[in-house]
């Protein structure tokens, strides 16, 4: 039900900071879809109804956002595929759950994503660091000089995507384990608590190991 994104950061940006830069985003992306869902259920709505209308807001603020750009990136274009999809399981299966599902999905792809890259020269990892790096020229050069910084990276990458994928495998179990009312917000828990780890682990390798 969240269409936020986040990217592994291996940066040495103020914590504060970026936190700071990430709350509008927080607050849009997961906040406005969790409200609304919480609003319907505490007036009555059915689960099925308010997760709907969760749905509904997430998919809105991806169209809004690509209206203003006046372009439809490739991953919001890719989420907007994912809310189709369990919008269409819902209303054909009538279960909630299926929109708690849909989330795992979207991880389970991002998963697989950083763990195929990792059996390229330049996994998705590299790219979130150049991004973050003050010289890209010279993080290339570097890059492409050192072999074990490409290993590291591609481990690392191997590592993000596993977690994802460990993420997403636990939301279906527990999904269909746990009340619908406790997925919505314990779904967000999962999510950020599993990118916290890894950007921790990414943080605390490159600390150890340096660049």
């Amino acid at each position: 039900m969240t269409t936020l994104t986040a990217k592994p950061s291996t940066g040495n940006g103020n914590g504060k900071n970026a936190f700071r830069a990430l709350l509008p985003t927080l607050v849009r992306d997961v906040g406005l879809p969790t409200l609304a869902y919480y609003l319907l259920h505490w007036n009555g709505a059915s689960d099925w109804t308010a997760l709907l209308a969760g749905a509904v807001v997430s998919g809105a603020i991806l169209v809004i956002e690509a209206i203003k750009a006046r372009k439809l990136e490739v991953f919001s274009g890719f989420m907007l595929c994912i809310f189709a999809a369990g919008l269409l399981a819902t209303l054909i299966s009538g279960d909630a759950r299926m929109m708690i599902v849909k989330d795992s999905v979207a991880t389970a792809v991002v998963g697989l994503a950083f763990g195929l890259s990792a059996l390229t020269r330049k996994p998705l990892i590299y790219f979130a660091a150049r991004k973050s790096h003050p010289q890209p020229a010279a993080f290339d050069t570097k890059y492409d000089s050192t072999p074990a910084m490409r290993s590291k990276f591609k481990l690392m990458s191997a590592i993000w995507g596993a977690g994802f994928l460990i993420e997403a495998a636990v939301r279906v179990v527990l999904a269909y384990q746990l009340p619908v009312s406790t997925m919505v917000w314990l779904s967000h828990v999962l999510m950020f608590g599993t990118i916290g780890l890894l950007a921790l682990i990414t943080v605390k390798w490159v600390a150890k190991k340096g660049r």
